[in-house]
């Protein structure tokens, strides 16, 4: 197990998020299920809400059916815009001074031409784009190459954004056969989080450093995957292309510890001691994360943060949603550092950095 380790300073000039709709507690999007489709037993979607802590989240869909488009303005490209422009405004950058914009998401409007290239043209990015097929750790690959795009003096910044709509891939008919759509159900949550990132000058203000990435996964089976919809699995439901999440939860719980334990080690092997950092933001998986890795670490749990309880797991969006989140609590002070321990179980991939407030 080998990370790649990046040292070093970048700036974190601006952040956003977007979120579609309302927010829809779990008992209301219950509701909706158990009214819309017929012979379902709702009562394991609440326990399970309350097993995995999540009370809230948002939807880019309004569940009146079993296969919907996304509403009116909350596509995966719309959210991932109005995140991106929100960075974009903090940091006072224009869209045409970005040099690079990077993507990264696993629910995109259509395969070809990326996700990434409808952003662009809506908010006038003329600098080249890349669009990264990735989930939770799609965070961690993206600053990676960021980094090395802005090593050369006076680079310009780079634009980051994360977008998930998983909502409209899940078709609640197979709630019937399949137990871990349930999870799937109850876990999911639709937005994106953007970040513009540039290079350090040396001047006071937010800082991302010590960028970690790698995985252990190999020789083992995927924890969660989208099977349907690329070449190899091709599915044509009631007239379109539809794929299902798949999310063999045992494995996950089982192989997750040893996740974030790789995770922590090569935030470790980074120079990252925990007691120099106030907070730890883990993936948003639920909320409960931040409960059970305290256990486990013999931390409290205070010094775990996130908002994946009423927001719920945003995939590629979760870890800059939830740094968004803290940046704007108020609860940080100039210099406060915050570690970020992103987790994917697609195939076992893991990635961070520290955030330095200012």
């Amino acid at each position: 197990m080998t990370a790649r380790i990046v040292q070093g300073r970048l700036r974190l000039l601006g952040s956003g998020i977007a979120l579609p709709g309302e927010r829809l507690s779990s008992a209301d999007l219950l509701a909706r299920i158990e009214r819309n489709f017929d012979g379902l037993p709702v009562r394991t979607g609440h326990a399970l809400a309350r097993r995995l802590a999540v009370s809230h989240r948002h939807h880019s869909r309004d569940w009146l059916q079993r296969l919907e488009s996304p509403r009116d303005g909350d596509r995966n490209p719309d959210l991932a815009a109005l995140a991106l422009a929100q960075a974009l405004r903090e940091a006072g950058v224009d869209a045409a001074g970005l040099q690079y914009l990077i993507g990264h998401t696993t629910t995109p409007a259509k395969l070809l031409p990326p996700n990434i290239a409808e952003v662009a043209n809506r908010l006038g990015v003329a600098a080249p784009y890349v669009e990264l097929r990735q989930a939770c750790t799609g965070f961690a690959n993206a600053l990676q190459l960021a980094a090395g795009l802005l090593t050369a003096p006076g680079a310009a910044p780079v634009g980051i954004v994360g977008s998930e709509v998983g909502s409209v891939f899940f078709d609640p008919a197979a709630l019937a056969s399949d137990p871990s759509q349930w999870v799937n159900l109850m876990q999911m949550g639709d937005g994106a989080g953007a970040v513009v990132i540039g290079r350090d000058d040396g001047s006071p203000g937010p800082a991302i450093e010590s960028l970690y990435f790698g995985h252990i996964g190999l020789g083992r089976n995927p924890g969660f995957l989208l099977e349907d919809g690329g070449s190899d699995y091709p599915a044509v439901r009631q007239g379109r292309v539809t794929s299902t999440f798949h999310h063999p939860f045992e494995t996950v719980r089982d192989e997750g510890e040893a996740l974030f334990r790789a995770g922590f080690a090569a935030a470790a092997a980074a120079g990252i001691a925990i007691d120099s950092v106030r907070y730890i933001i883990p993936h948003q998986a639920n909320g409960q994360i931040g409960r059970w890795l305290a256990r486990g670490m013999g931390l409290p749990v205070e010094r775990f943060r996130g908002n994946g309880a009423v927001v719920g797991n945003l995939g590629s969006a979760s870890i800059w949603v939830a740094l968004d989140d803290l940046r704007r609590s108020g609860e940080l002070a100039p210099g406060d550092r915050v570690l970020i321990v992103g987790a994917e179980a697609t195939h076992y991939l893991y990635g961070g950095f520290v955030y330095v407030h200012g």
